[in-house]
């Protein structure tokens, strides 16, 4: 950089100089034009007094009036001597003639009015040359004539030598006045010349003075360079282009072992680059060599071997080989080409790195020891809770003593209270792992916040207190969140506001900013409030703003770090405002704007109603394949599509699907995706391989985005969300076979025990016998699968997705959502998170025990041994 500092420093120099050199010659050339114009002023000056400009004009006039008063002497004597006339008019004619021709009197021939005189003077003198010079006597006789024209003559004469003496004046004032200005311009220009050599000088000598300064600088920039590199920690190592090390510092020396003489003019790869490199590195120089600078991969700044720093490994003179941090750059140097190499020894660095990714290991494999031993505690918990509580429901209180239901009333509640401690802990392990599935959907947010207002109006009573609903601006009618995760967080905020307040109010408040991008809740009580110390540290874990023994309030202190969490989860953000005395707002900020369809991953998804869906128009009758394994799901899925005057051809699994498909001509396939032996998936790429036109539609009870795009992926046109309905059959019918992509929801699942309306559906479809008889074999073979998942942990995951994915199938027909759920999840549990297996499990008992009372009570099922739970 220096090197090239100088270089441009000397050639704006000389630049200078020579800019410099050309207006000095500039100066010189017009003075000396100016010198030379005045001479030549000069000398027009002297050569028109030599010729005595104005003597020769009075004397031409004196000439004149001697021959008009020789020629009145003649004409006055009686024998007139016309010899001495004749002489005066020869001196005369000899005068005008030097007028006419003679170069000093051509500025007269300019003006008129001397011309004017001239020609009548050269007409007198044309007129009388031949009279006076003839022999005879006619002269003589002409006299009184030749006295009249020579008084003219003398007239005209006195007019010119008077214009003349007036003309010559005027010229000579103006030559004075033009030397005068060409003096004066020699004077500026050589002022000016003086002045422009003065600057020159002054600037030749700043420059002289930076330059010396400049010479210092670098000299004190070389000098410190060189302390900096002999005192750097890092080694300096710089080579030429062939690549002879002509630099070494101390650092090298203590990093490589070889001393400085030794270093010097010796080979960078024979002296520290590994065996294993060095061929590559000679392989790598000579194509530099050939490429040339042009193909040399560098950037702005002059490193080299990509960008910024690069992590290579050096060898020492000993032969050990050892991590090392390399910056390579080039720069030029008076003898050529050099590139500098800064290294650094890392090998400090490398292992404290590999001791803290042995202590990151250890402490994700305590996460995942901590987690099953989470997964494990709760199933060992859960499992008997559920035992103790679904004992408690076989319970008929009405036949009961009154101290006995009471005993009852209060195992039961204590039950229950455990087991939602358990909940928390389990929940907060999942969201930890960031394994809690959000469900987003359409919903009505003031419907779900008057629904939770409505079902926690007991407890605020109990307390006296006012539960609120602000009002609310229409667009919140229809928002898409996860209600069930809103619904959690909402019951915990609302269930602490009546906790912590006694005679008061609880108010809940939603409005929008931004459209539905940013919807904002709060929670507001009258209680007890908040201290500052507190509220920090509020959405804590297993914090209690009062942990005395002596507490009036009961909990784990999880609540609020598990509706964070779910927040957070959510897209939005959770705060609280509170001072103590005066009550608190506990509020969060959700995103509830539909994404649109180009922000999704896979095909989206239709909006979802809340009710019924509407009844398309049914299609023309086709020829239908029905591939599913499970009978119920079969049965019921070919009774709607008869019902629609749909022909159903059946295989039981895919390989049968396929050499169906094979053997016969379709209008569409059902085709469903979990199945024993080939898949669903595998099927319809064996199906592909010869039928690339016919519909396949996908039923699945799962249907992330990332799942219905692998599924369309495959070669299917549409995916058909279960429990089947006969709207989303006929709508799945008419998308296929007009080449439509979508997926078609099932209908919408809730976490009710029952879906009446699919229940209801079910039975107007199927009769009555029919339905009862299949949800009795199913009832029976759910009992089956609960006497085998919670007798001990299971270890064939495989068998245990297999079946679960069976009997959610089913439970989905009937519409028991609840059931339908929990088994999706322990299907995708056995899948891939065995850990949560056990929780899951545990949760089974009591909800098929809910669902099949639900059952009796709706007097679809009897209580055989072999069915009841």
């Amino acid at each position: 950089m220096i090197n090239k500092a100088e270089n441009d420093s000397g050639e704006t120099g000389r630049m200078r100089r020579g800019l410099t050199a050309v207006i000095v010659i500039l100066f010189i050339t017009i003075i000396m034009l100016l010198v030379m114009d005045v001479r030549k002023q000069l000398e027009r000056l002297a050569y028109a007094t030599s010729d005595n400009v104005q003597w020769f004009l009075g004397q031409a006039e004196t000439e004149a009036l001697a021959l008009e008063l020789a020629a009145h002497e003649a004409l006055h004597n009686e024998a007139p001597h016309t010899g001495a006339l004749q002489t005066r008019f020869d001196v005369f004619y000899s005068r005008i003639d030097t007028l006419r021709n003679s170069p000093t009197f051509e500025p007269l021939h300019a003006h008129p009015r001397v011309l004017e005189n001239l020609d009548h003077i050269d007409q007198f003198l044309t007129k009388w040359v031949a009279i006076i010079d003839a022999k005879d006597n006619s002269f003589a006789q002409s006299l009184p004539e030749f006295a009249r024209d020579a008084s003219a003559a003398q007239d005209a004469t006195r007019n010119v030598a008077l214009a003349g003496i007036a003309i010559f004046a005027e010229i000579r004032t103006g030559q004075r006045n033009s030397i005068s200005q060409t003096l004066t311009r020699i004077a500026i220009l050589t002022i000016a010349l003086v002045t422009v050599l003065i600057i020159v000088v002054m600037a030749m000598f700043r420059l002289a003075q930076i330059r010396e300064q400049d010479a210092q600088t670098n000299l004190e920039i070389s000098e410190r360079m060189e302390a900096i590199i002999a005192t750097a920690q890092d080694a300096v190592v710089v080579t030429d282009r062939k690549g002879r090390v002509v630099e070494y510092n101390g650092a090298a020396e203590d990093m490589f072992g070889y001393p400085r003489e030794v270093a010097l003019g010796a080979n960078i790869v024979d002296l520290i680059i590994p065996e294993e490199f060095r061929a590559l590195h000679k392989e790598g120089l000579a194509q530099y060599h050939r490429a040339g600078l042009s193909r040399l991969q560098e950037d702005s700044t002059g490193r080299l071997v990509g960008p910024g720093i690069v992590q290579l490994e050096a060898q020492n003179q000993e032969g050990r080989v050892f991590p090392v941090d390399l910056t390579l750059a080039r720069t030029d140097s008076r003898d050529g080409e050099i590139f500098v190499s800064f290294i650094r020894d890392i090998s400090t660095r490398v292992q404290a790195e590999e001791a803290m990714r042995d202590a990151r290991d250890r402490a994700i494999a305590g996460e995942k020891q901590k987690a099953d031993l989470l997964a494990v505690m709760s199933h060992e918990m859960r499992t008997p809770l559920n035992g103790l509580l679904g004992t408690l429901d076989l319970f008929e209180p009405d036949h009961l003593p009154k101290e006995d239901r009471h005993y009852l009333s209060v195992m039961r509640k204590s039950g229950q209270i455990l087991l939602g401690h358990v909940n928390d802990v389990l929940d907060i392990s999942r969201l930890d792992a960031g394994k809690m599935s959000m469900q987003n959907q359409s919903f009505d947010l003031i419907e779900l916040l008057q629904d939770i207002l409505d079902g926690q109006r007991a407890r605020a009573d109990a307390r006296g207190n006012d539960l609120i609903l602000s009002p609310m601006q229409p667009e919140l009618h229809d928002v898409f969140s996860d209600p069930d995760r809103l619904r959690q967080v909402l019951l915990n905020l609302v269930g602490n506001a009546i906790k912590f307040t006694e005679n008061g109010q609880v108010i809940v408040e939603a409005e929008c900013h931004h459209g539905l991008g940013e919807v904002e809740i709060r929670v507001i009580d009258t209680g007890l409030g908040i201290s500052q110390a507190d509220l920090d540290r509020v959405f804590g874990d297993f914090v209690t703003i009062d942990s005395s023994y002596a507490r009036s309030n009961t909990g784990t202190g999880l609540g609020l770090g598990i509706s964070q969490r779910l927040v957070t989860a959510l897209g939005g953000k959770m705060g609280a405002e509170s001072e103590l005395g005066d009550g608190s707002v506990f509020w969060l900020r959700l995103p509830m704007a539909r994404p649109a369809i180009g922000d999704m991953e896979a095909p989206a998804l239709p909006i979802e109603s809340t009710g019924k869906d509407i009844l398309p128009e049914a299609p023309a009758p086709m020829s239908v394949l029905l591939v599913e394994d499970n009978p119920t799901n079969r049965m019921v899925a070919r009774q709607l599509l008869e019902r629609d005057g749909h022909s159903v051809t059946e295989a039981v699994d895919g390989a049968e699907g396929v050499a169906k498909a094979r053997d016969a001509e379709f209008d569409a396939i059902l085709m469903d995706i979990s199945m024993p032996g080939m898949d669903g998936i595998t099927a319809t790429g064996h199906i592909r391989q010869s039928d690339s036109e016919t519909p396949i539609i996908a039923t699945t009870a799962h249907a992330l985005p990332t799942e219905a795009a692998r599924f369309i992926g495959a070669g299917m046109n549409a995916v058909l969300v279960k429990p089947l309905t006969k709207a989303t059959l006929r709508q799945a019918m008419i998308d296929a076979v007009t080449a439509k992509l979508i997926i078609v929801p099932g209908m919408p699942l809730s976490d009710d025990v029952i879906n009446q309306d699919l229940l209801d559906e079910l039975l107007e479809e199927l009769p009555r016998e029919r339905a009862l008889d299949l949800l009795e074999k199913f009832s029976a073979e759910m009992s089956a699968f609960l006497t085998l998942s919670t007798q001990e942990l299971p270890t064939d995951f495989d068998t245990l997705g297999k079946e679960a994915h069976r009997m959610a199938g089913s439970a989905g027909v009937f519409g028991a959502n609840r059931l339908n759920l929990l088994l999706r999840d322990i299907q995708t549990a056995a899948q891939e998170s065995h850990a949560e297996l056990p929780p899951l499990l545990a949760q089974l008992p009591p909800v098929w025990s809910a669902t099949y009372r639900e059952f009796q009570l709706l007097g679809l099922v009897t209580d055989t041994a072999e069915a009841k739970p």
